[in-house]
C-alpha cells in the first residue's frame, strides 16, 4: 500500500473584475471572461475525467464564483478553507497535510502561493514569472500519498492546462 498515489489540482480563480477600485479584494467577483473560462475549464475536467473528490476553495468572492462555475454538476464535497486567501507555500503545504486521504483534491486559490506551491512541487525555482500560471489554469500533479511531509520535487507534474489550451483541444476534436 505504501506506493499509493494521490493527486492534486492546483487551480488559479479565474479573472476578477477591477471595475470597482473601492471593492475589497476579498469582495471582487469574476468578470465575464472569468466566468467562460471556469466554465471551460470545468467542462474540460469533465470530459478528462479529471473531477476530484474534495475541493477546497478560497473564500474570495472570486474563488467561490469559480468554484461553482467548474463544478455546478459535481457532486463532489468542497470545504471553504480560509486559509487559502493569501496563503503562502507554508500555508497551502499545512493545509495540505491537514487533508483527508481523499484521491483527488483540488485547491481553488491565488497567487503569488499557487504559484509557489507550483515550483515547490516541481522543483522549479523559474516561477517567478507571473504568466506561468494565469487565470483559470490548472496544474495537475501526482503526489506521493502522504502530505504530511512534502519534500521539494516531490510532485510529478502531470499536465499545465490554460483556458486557452482548452479551445485548440475542442477544434482538435
Amino acid at each position: 500500500m505504501a506506493n499509493k498515489l494521490r493527486e492534486l489540482l492546483l487551480v488559479r480563480h479565474a479573472k476578477s473584475d477591477w471595475r470597482e477600485p473601492e471593492q475589497q479584494d476579498i469582495d471582487r467577483p469574476l468578470s465575464e471572461k472569468g466566468k467562460k473560462n471556469a466554465k471551460k475549464v470545468g467542462r474540460w475536467l469533465r470530459e478528462c475525467n479529471l473531477m476530484p473528490d474534495l475541493i477546497l476553495v478560497s473564500p474570495a468572492k472570486r474563488a467561490q464564483q469559480t468554484f461553482k462555475r467548474i463544478c455546478n454538476e459535481c457532486p463532489c464535497l468542497s470545504e471553504t478553507v480560509d486559509a487559502l486567501y493569501m496563503a503562502e507555500l507554508d500555508d497551502l503545504k499545512q493545509v495540505l497535510a491537514s487533508t483527508e486521504a481523499h484521491d483527488r483534491i483540488m485547491i481553488i486559490g491565488h497567487n503569488p502561493g499557487l504559484e509557489k506551491l507550483y515550483g515547490f512541487l516541481h522543483n522549479d525555482p523559474l516561477v517567478d514569472d507571473i504568466h506561468l500560471f494565469p487565470t483559470a489554469s490548472i496544474a495537475h500533479f501526482i503526489l506521493p500519498e502522504d502530505w504530511q511531509n512534502l519534500e521539494a520535487g516531490d510532485g510529478k507534474l502531470q499536465q499545465f492546462i490554460r483556458p486557452k489550451d482548452i479551445k485548440h483541444m475542442h477544434h482538435a476534436a
